[in-house]
């Protein structure tokens, strides 16, 4: 190689190193194919939660500070919470109207899963690394809840008003009473208890088993069944239009259908890879699943249990809820930092937002692009003396 082709190949991976050290991109992301034509929706809008940005279609941001793991929706108040797993220990509060930002809540250590209790109007918050659970009233913490050891997922019973918590470490499930928000049952179930999701058509909460690939049925404080599932067991929710509840398996790419009347598997259904969040939505009677290593959401037709659409959305998928209120579906992307927000093919008349930015080719950044264009000049600079110097006799 010439002295001149070296002194561009090192430039070149100057330029790379910086970037990455910036923590940006050394390709860009701009706005990836929208897909409206997709039987299951396409994402409409992009939240960056770094920087409280609404992106027209799905932006992917490869930003790493917080982490969006669990989301849920309030009826009560029409926001959306999303659990921020990272450093930051907080919860950030989107208000679903017009999609941005309108508080963070700080937490416990590491809070994964969420769920919301219409008794008492409050927001559960697990925290993994914490093993609490924080109880939040609209925008403010009242209370924290001591559990089991890694708790991360969480799910409210309607029929007795109590919460249901798992604890990863400790193979049980925490039962808090929330009309005093104490916990008022441990309950032993498989190992490494993940997921949870209640079935009002018969009152059982189903928990995932991750390391035992199974599923545990409790009644009120007692487990009733263990259902086999596929490998590595993580996200369930209910399809109230079929009685069915449907289990993610992370480690088989597959999502298991349980008949609650029955409580045995009527189908498993392929998907993208590492399946993790799952969630109903009512108004097209569709399934929506995460699929953490593919960046897509698998969209189920429950009628038929086969898959009927993939859509693109951030890196690592995690959580996924709907609101009715606006008719979306929003996905939380831990690897970027955003919130995919899906609009459906029955939702697409859903009012538009005027505050939206349209992504540019590069992607947000939290440091000034000025700092970084100097940085990369100075370097350049250097290498080119050097290789100078090295010429002269």
């Amino acid at each position: 190689m010439t002295k001149r082709g070296r002194l561009f190949l090192m430039i070149v991976i100057s330029i790379a190193i910086l970037l990455s050290a910036f923590g940006l991109p050394a390709t860009a992301n701009g706005p990836q194919n929208s897909g409206q034509s997709n039987p299951g929706g396409y994402v409409k809008y992009t939240l960056d939660l770094l920087n409280n940005t609404l992106i027209n279609g799905n932006f992917v941001n490869t930003g790493k500070g917080m982490e969006p793991w669990g989301i849920a929706y309030d009826p009560s108040n029409g926001y959306i919470y999303v659990t921020n797993n990272r450093y930051s220990g907080t919860v950030s509060v989107i208000d679903g109207a017009n999609n941005t930002v309108i508080a963070t809540i700080p937490v416990g250590s590491g809070p994964v899963g969420v769920a919301y209790d219409p008794s008492n109007g409050y927001i559960y918050v697990v925290n993994l690394l914490s093993g609490t659970v924080s109880v939040i009233n609209g925008t403010t913490v009242i209370a924290t809840i001591p559990v089991g050891i890694r708790p991360v997922g969480v799910a409210y019973d309607p029929s007795n008003g109590y919460i249901y918590v798992t604890n990863g470490y400790s193979n049980t499930v925490s039962v808090i009473n929330g009309a005093n928000n104490t916990v008022i049952a441990t309950i032993p179930v498989g190992i490494d208890p993940t997921g949870v999701a209640y079935d009002p058509s018969n009152g059982y909460i189903y928990v995932a088993n991750m390391f035992s690939d199974s599923v545990s049925v409790i009644n009120g404080t007692t487990v009733i069944a263990t259902i086999p599932v596929g490998i590595g067991p993580w996200g369930i929710a209910y399809d109230p239009s079929n009685g069915y509840i449907y289990v993610t398996n992370y480690d088989s790419n597959s999502v298991s259908v349980i008949n609650g009347a029955t409580n045995t598997v009527i189908a498993n259904i392929t998907v993208g890879q590492r399946p993790t969040g799952v969630a109903y939505d009512p108004s097209n009677g569709y399934i929506y699943v995460a699929n953490e290593r593919s960046g897509t959401v698998s969209v189920i037709n429950g009628a038929t249990n086969t898959v009927i659409a993939n859509i693109t959305v951030g890196i690592d998928p995690e959580g996924v809820a709907y609101d009715p209120s606006n008719g979306y579906i929003y996905v939380t992307n831990p690897g970027s930092d955003t919130v995919s927000i899906i609009s459906t093919s029955v939702s697409t008349s859903s009012t538009s937002i005027s505050s939206v930015t349209t992504p540019t080719t590069s992607t947000p950044s939290v440091v000034p692009a000025w700092a970084v264009v100097a940085a990369v000049v100075v370097v350049v600079l250097i290498v080119a003396l050097l290789m100078i110097k090295r010429r002269k006799p």
